[in-house]
C-alpha cells in the first residue's frame, strides 16, 4: 500500500474515527464481508448476515478476504465505522442507517432500520463502491 494525499477517506469495515467505541466478538456462521450489518445470536455467541441488526463487522488485516465460518468476528455495536452500500441505492444522510436482511448492506429508502444508528457521510470509495458512514449508539445490553 503507498501513502498520499489522495486516498480514500475510508472502506468497508474501517473504524471511522479514534473515539470511543465497543467492538464485541462473536463466531461466525458462514462468510462475512468486512462492513456488512450482522445479527448476533446471544445464546451461542454467533453472528450471522444480515437479519435483524446487531452492529457492523469490522475489518482486520489478518483476514484480508472477510471473516470465513467460525472466525471470530469484530462486530461494531457502538461508535463510528463505514460500511458498505448496496449498489444502486442511496442512504438518507442524518437518517437511521437501513440494511438489506439478506446482504447486510446499506440500502436507501427501504430496508431493516439499524437500532441506535445514524447516517453520517455517504461517498464512493475504492473500485467504485459505495460506502457510508455510520454511527451506532447502544447501550450496553447483557442478555
Amino acid at each position: 500500500m503507498a501513502y498520499g494525499d489522495k486516498k480514500d477517506i475510508g472502506f468497508a469495515g474501517m473504524k471511522a474515527d479514534s473515539g470511543d467505541d465497543r467492538v464485541e466478538s462473536y463466531a461466525a456462521v458462514g462468510a462475512l464481508p468486512f462492513g456488512r450489518v450482522v445479527t448476533a445470536n446471544y445464546i451461542d455467541d454467533t453472528v450471522t448476515l444480515g437479519g435483524t441488526g446487531t452492529g457492523i463487522t469490522v475489518h482486520t488485516w489478518v483476514k484480508p478476504d472477510g471473516y470465513n465460518p467460525k472466525d471470530c468476528v469484530g462486530v461494531m455495536v457502538d461508535g463510528v465505522i463505514w460500511a458498505e452500500v448496496k449498489p444502486s441505492e442511496i442512504p438518507v444522510v442524518g437518517g437511521a442507517a437501513k440494511f438489506d436482511a439478506v446482504t447486510g448492506m446499506i440500502t436507501g429508502a427501504t430496508g431493516n432500520i439499524l437500532k441506535g444508528s445514524v447516517v453520517r457521510k455517504v461517498m464512493v470509495g475504492s473500485f467504485g463502491k459505495t460506502i457510508a458512514e455510520i454511527q451506532i449508539t447502544t447501550p450496553r445490553v447483557f442478555p
